[in-house]
């Protein structure tokens, strides 16, 4: 059953009412701080766009996340992080846009689908972000290379050049990519469960 079929001007409603409540679970809590990272965030946020990605579709879904990124960016204090979130949200869509093509569609997933699905979309949000992040690091903000680089040298038990500074990189980004993935999946499909039995019920 798909009930993501709706009309144009459906969507958009959807869109607004998503976009809007993103924007406002953002801006109202700051999220956990990873502790390896603690300028990393676990975002509360983006349980509101995986529901407007299950529930309205890779329309609403990218449309919201993209009012989301406008209304980050209105109030960033730091630039680079609203463009990150954004790039983030997109490559995790992504990888669930493929399970779709494996799976079918979102409605009809099985738990086995849905765990398939967590997996594929954070190994690719990670892949992706651990390459954006490489530039960001390299061209963008430098300053991200010499945190990562203190903090390696603090460890002691590796030695301090630019591959093992990106290869520690590399991990820290790429675990918060999935644990942020696994989190917002696993409340995002409880409730996005709960709509489905909802509308299975009428």
């Amino acid at each position: 059953m798909k009930k993501n079929n709706m009309g144009y001007s459906k969507k958009i409603a959807l869109t607004s009412v998503f976009g809007a409540l993103a924007l406002a679970v953002s801006l109202a809590t700051s999220g956990i701080p990873y502790p390896i990272a603690p300028f990393l965030k676990i975002d509360f946020s983006e349980i509101i766009d995986l529901l407007a990605f299950f529930i309205g579709g890779e329309f609403v879904g990218i449309l919201t996340v993209t009012l989301h990124f406008l209304g980050l960016m209105i109030n960033a204090e730091f630039i680079i992080g609203p463009p990150l979130k954004y790039i983030a949200v997109l490559s995790m869509f992504l990888g669930l846009y493929i399970s779709k093509l494996l799976f079918g569609d979102y409605w009809s997933w099985t738990r086995k689908a849905t765990v398939v699905a967590t997996l594929i979309s954070s190994l690719v949000r990670s892949v992706v972000m651990i390459l954006v992040n490489l530039v960001v690091i390299l061209y963008v903000a430098p300053e991200f290379y010499g945190f990562f680089e203190y903090q390696l040298g603090a460890l002691g038990f590796l030695e301090v050049n630019f591959f093992t500074v990106i290869l520690y990189m590399s991990l820290i980004i790429g675990s918060y990519n999935m644990i942020q993935t696994i989190f917002a999946m696993a409340v995002g499909e409880g409730v996005f469960n709960a709509v489905k039995r909802y509308f299975y019920r009428r």
